[in-house]
């Protein structure tokens, strides 16, 4: 008999729990689709015009990234750092979606086709991008980004 109380209560806490997950507030993306469009294009433009400052800003502390073809994740201090890396001289950006993950997140996503150099040579790539972006009090953040070729 204990053991069927211990149940029943611990099926009742987890209703009044998912019940108190379904109250948080739903953010439409037509409410945070330009906000976070307008934030990504202005990251683009950052990295092009090398203000590291300002693409600082835009990243959460605990940001990550993984291109293809790379080793593995890299965190905020390695995308600051590939701005002296990699000159980019020209992006085009095209069919944003947006997809809000709770009231505090959205995933964002986007073809991008973008040309410049690195290490001398030349980088054309067409490719497509999937960012998870944070509210970090009352200003949104990068927090993941995931670069994949297209052909």
């Amino acid at each position: 008999m204990r053991m069927t109380l211990i149940a029943v209560a611990c099926l009742l806490s987890l209703g009044t729990t998912a019940a108190a997950q379904d109250k948080q507030p739903v953010v439409k993306p037509t409410q945070i689709a330009p906000a976070l469009e307008a934030k990504v294009r202005k990251v683009w433009e950052d990295f092009k015009n090398k203000n590291k400052e300002s693409l600082a800003a835009a990243l959460s502390d605990n940001f990550r990234q993984v291109e293809e073809g790379s080793s593995g994740f890299g965190d905020k201090k390695a995308q600051i750092a590939s701005v002296d890396e990699f000159q980019l001289k020209s992006y085009t950006l095209k069919e944003f979606t947006v997809n809000p993950l709770g009231s505090q997140s959205a995933l964002v996503t986007y073809l991008a086709h973008y040309e410049g150099t690195s290490g001398g040579e030349a980088v054309t790539s067409n490719s497509a991008f999937g960012e998870v972006w944070v509210l970090e009090g009352n200003t949104w953040k990068g927090l993941y980004t995931q670069e994949t070729g297209l052909k």
